[in-house]
């Protein structure tokens, strides 16, 4: 995916929210610059959404448009999401426009679809990676979203069950990364599951919750915190939906090595 736009030449341009000009008279200096206005809707032969104000997106609604920009990034469309300021640069004194590192409030690189040979690449590093900021765990966490979320804009977190927009979701380490071997890092269809934003991703890595040999989720004992042991007793007895055979040794691993309740417990 592009960092800059140094020109507006050849661009395909749709445009969604308030500009600071009347949306005829910018889509008329996108003409002039080599630019093509291409209506009112992103499709596939656009490169270059420019996003404006609107109330309704300071309370998490990214507008129709974002959204489907974002799925067509999903099936490989390479679009461009320029904030007005930045477009604005590029229009009025011919400035780089630095390109968003976000889509619908996902990292682009989580909705491009990344090759497996860019995958294997990623996976062969070794230690933990930044799943969001560092370059191999963008690639990395993009190829593992691509396989549990597909197309998908919602899904389940494999803990709470609560079906939410999979940009609150993480493709989660059964095994943490660190202790992985190669192999094991490039098992992609068992190494992860869907764990959600909201709480289960960090308390799973925690240690506070994990899955016994039969699929329940076990919860650590008694905490000193009221709030945090309400979260937890609205995950005890539940079963984990991301449990099978195949992930099995991952999760003992994690009951084992990395779980704070007692072992009686399973």
């Amino acid at each position: 995916m592009r960092r800059w736009i140094r020109s507006l030449r050849g661009e395909r341009i749709a445009l969604t929210g308030a500009l600071w000009l009347p949306r005829a008279e910018v889509q008329d200096q996108v003409r002039q610059r080599g630019g093509f206005s291409v209506g009112a809707n992103v499709t596939g032969d656009t490169t270059v959404l420019v996003k404006g104000e609107s109330e309704r997106w300071k309370y998490g609604d990214y507008g129709i448009k974002e959204r489907r920009a974002a799925q067509l990034i999903r099936k490989g469309v390479f679009i461009s999401l320029l904030n007005e300021a930045e477009f604005r640069k590029l229009m009025e004194k011919r400035k780089p426009a630095r390109v968003a590192d976000r889509v619908a409030g996902q990292p682009v690189q989580w909705l491009a679809p990344a090759t497996e040979r860019q995958f294997q690449r990623a996976a062969n590093k070794e230690g933990p990676l930044d799943r969001e900021h560092s370059a191999f765990g963008r690639v990395e966490q993009g190829y593992l979203r691509s396989i549990l979320f597909g197309n998908f804009e919602h899904a389940k977190c494999s803990f709470c069950g609560r079906r939410l927009p999979v940009g609150l979701l993480v493709a989660a380490h059964l095994k943490a990364r660190s202790e992985c071997t190669r192999r094991e890092r490039l098992d992609a269809e068992n190494i992860v599951i869907p764990m959600c934003l909201l709480g289960c991703d960090v308390l799973y890595e925690r240690g506070l919750i994990t899955v016994d040999g039969r699929g329940r989720i076990l919860c650590s004992d008694a905490q000193p915190f009221p709030a945090l042991n309400a979260v937890l007793r609205g995950l005890r007895k539940r079963k984990c939906s991301g449990w099978k055979k195949a992930r099995a040794e991952y999760f003992k691993w994690h009951l084992t090595q990395r779980y704070q309740g007692h072992a009686a417990a399973v």
